[in-house]
């Protein structure tokens, strides 16, 4: 009998001492279905699609809004919280009710394989008792909600970092670390000055690509003080790849960016600097490609000339250059970058002018290509016309949050946060015709009750507006009280 006794007073002990762990006693999510071994895309954002769910930020806020512990305590939060739906927007479910970033960070939530990836504003405090929410903490959940861990915590909430399925990588006063799930801690490189952490937006199950690193430049010891730097990558398991060195020919090499290609490699584009008799001149911007082993596996080629604005298509097709309100991909002759047969005016039949930084998506469409850009918090659509651009259509009229981590395109669908109504996750079928914008998560209490009172309080006309262009997510009962 005693025994018993001691056996039930050691249970309530252990019980005891789980509900002061990292979840506390608060309910965990233990979902069901989702399928691990399934292809993710568009991680790194704020929607990510895995099989036959989409995993998403519920909404936004920012670091001001968390005052105490309990403002991002696990299973307080609602709006900002981690949810999965099916992807016709059924089955909405939480999956962390926890902070998932905040709007001093502009990287998103990852899906890889049976895990979830994303910041949260850290709720530690300091010797004086203040709440050090700048500094970021790193988690990790699987897809089911259940055990999650926190990786790290640095300081600051603007640092790079990317996950992997093998580990975290982050840039921290100038040392690229690197933290596996299982082992330690280790600093791959001193000094970095020129790193760059590439989106591996696809990801396949046990064979992930070239993207699946970070990318950095490094001047070796040995260099004897010439003027040449090396560029390295360090893979998903921490091992350092040296990719291409500057020694001969005395060069430096600038990383602008590292692209997903077709076939599994990356297209890293950077800019060249040749040390010539005392000078030091940026010459262009060029690319190589490197597969899956991290090797060389295309000659380099040059895309543009130096200092070009440009945006990336692929190796083969090379980059758009912007220039005088007009877009083209370039001709290289003997060096030098020139406009191609095809120049599009960067103007629509309006004469509006776009801006090359309000471009959002470029895509097909029924055969027609088409560009989609933003205008002050609108969305708009036009036509990529040869050596022209078509009229431009509105989609949507306003209250897009741009400044944040960038609304997204899954197949046909536009998710974005809705600054109009309370900073949540809404959808829109840019396709569709007569398509109305639908929430894809849930309100808080506080919100609910605004918006209520927000279309109670409508005139006729609002209303009709109002019902025209969004879905009603609560039931009419709820408006009528």
């Amino acid at each position: 009998m005693k025994k018993n006794i001691k056996f039930i007073l050691i249970s309530i002990l252990l019980i005891a001492l789980a509900c002061v762990s990292l979840v506390g006693c608060t309910k965990v999510p233990k979902l069901t279905g989702g399928d691990p071994n399934a292809t993710t895309y568009n991680n790194n954002s704020l929607v990510v699609s895995q099989g036959d769910y989409i995993y998403f930020v519920n909404g936004k806020i920012s670091v001001d809004d968390i005052a105490t512990k309990k403002d991002n305590k696990y299973g307080n939060v609602v709006k900002s919280a981690i949810y999965r739906a099916k992807k016709d927007g059924s089955d909405v479910q939480v999956l962390v009710p926890q902070v998932a970033m905040d709007s001093n960070n502009s990287n998103g939530i990852s899906v890889l394989g049976n895990y979830v990836y994303f910041t949260s504003p850290s709720t530690t405090t300091g010797k004086d008792g203040t709440l050090q929410k700048t500094n970021t903490d790193f988690y990790r959940v699987e897809i089911s909600g259940k055990n999650l861990k926190k990786i790290a915590t640095i300081q600051g909430n603007t640092n790079q970092y990317k996950f992997t399925d093998k580990g975290l990588f982050y840039l921290l006063n100038n040392e690229l670390v690197y933290v596996p799930y299982k082992g330690k801690k280790k600093v791959i490189a001193e000094n970095v000055s020129n790193t760059y952490f590439p989106v591996t937006s696809t990801y396949v199950p046990g064979s992930s690509d070239a993207s699946m690193a970070v990318y950095y430049t490094q001047s070796p010891e040995e260099n004897d003080g010439n003027p040449y730097n090396d560029l390295k990558c360090v893979n998903a398991d921490g091992e350092v790849k040296d990719i291409v060195s500057g020694k001969e020919g005395d060069i430096s090499y600038s990383i602008k960016s590292v692209e997903s290609e077709a076939d599994g490699s990356v297209a890293v584009y950077y800019e060249k600097t040749p040390y010539d008799n005392g000078r030091n001149e940026v010459v262009g911007l060029f690319g190589i490609k490197v597969n899956k082993e991290f090797a060389k596996s295309a000659d380099e080629k040059q895309f543009a000339n130096k200092n070009a604005t440009v945006r990336y298509i692929s190796y083969n097709e090379g980059v758009y250059v912007f220039e005088y309100n007009k877009m083209y991909i370039p001709v290289i002759e003997n060096g030098i970058a020139k406009e191609g047969s095809v120049v599009y005016k960067l103007y629509t039949s309006d004469s509006a002018s776009i801006p090359s930084t309000d471009i959002f998506a470029i895509r097909e469409e029924n055969g027609k290509k088409f560009m989609y850009y933003f205008a002050s918090n609108a969305l708009l659509k036009v036509e990529m016309l040869a050596d022209s651009l078509g009229m431009a259509e509105e989609i949507i009229e306003a209250n897009i949050v741009t400044d944040y981590v960038k609304p997204v395109i899954l197949g046909n669908t536009f998710y974005y946060i809705n600054s109009g109504y309370y900073n949540y996750m809404y959808s829109f079928d840019l396709l569709a015709e007569g398509a109305k914008h639908s929430i894809v998560g849930v309100r808080t209490d506080a919100d609910k009750a605004q918006y209520i009172k927000f279309v109670q309080d409508m005139d006729e006309d609002a209303k009709a507006d109002h019902d025209k262009l969004i879905k009603e997510d609560l039931p009419a009962e709820e408006f009528k009280k």
